[in-house]
Formats: structure tokens, sequence, C-alpha cells
């Protein structure tokens, strides 16, 4: 269980120096919101690992919360994106 759980983790941490590596570099705004909305995602899904290896509930409440201000932060990204009538820095 312990080697199962090692080995997920060593891949969402991968995955998450991938999406810093993604909005650290020169990019549009929108790949910068995807990348940024990976990482939520790799977070959430590093929680529910934890939770799930250490019978934890309080991990899987922040895991929850985090999920929940992922999307509200992904929905108001879009839609600024979408109100600066297609201009992207």
């Amino acid at each position: 269980m312990k080697l199962v759980v090692t080995i997920c983790l060593v891949m969402l941490v991968i995955a998450g120096a991938l999406g810093v590596a993604r909005i650290v570099r020169r990019s549009t705004l929108g790949d910068r919101a995807v990348a940024f909305d990976m990482l939520t995602s790799v977070l959430t899904c590093a929680l529910l690992v934890s939770a799930g290896y250490l019978q934890d509930g309080l991990l899987l409440d922040l895991a929850i919360i985090l999920g929940l201000l992922g999307f509200i932060a992904s929905v108001t990204i879009a839609r600024f994106i979408e109100a600066r009538d297609g201009s992207e820095s």
C-alpha cells in the first residue's frame, strides 16, 4: 500500500512541477489559467491520496474546499478572459 501511495505522490509532484513550469513560462493568459486549474486539481488529488492513506477526514474536507475554490477561480478567470474582447497578453 505504501508503495502505491509513494508512486502516486511522485507522479503528482512531477505533474505539479510541469504545471508550475507552464505558468512561469511566458505564455498567454488562457494557458496560465489552464495550468492554474491543473495545479489545483493536482493538489486536490494529493490531498485525497493522503487522506486515504492516513485515514484522516480533515484532509478530505480540505480537498473538497480546494476543489470548490479551484472551480470558482477557473470560472472567474474564464469570464475575465471573455470580457477582454480577445486581446491576450
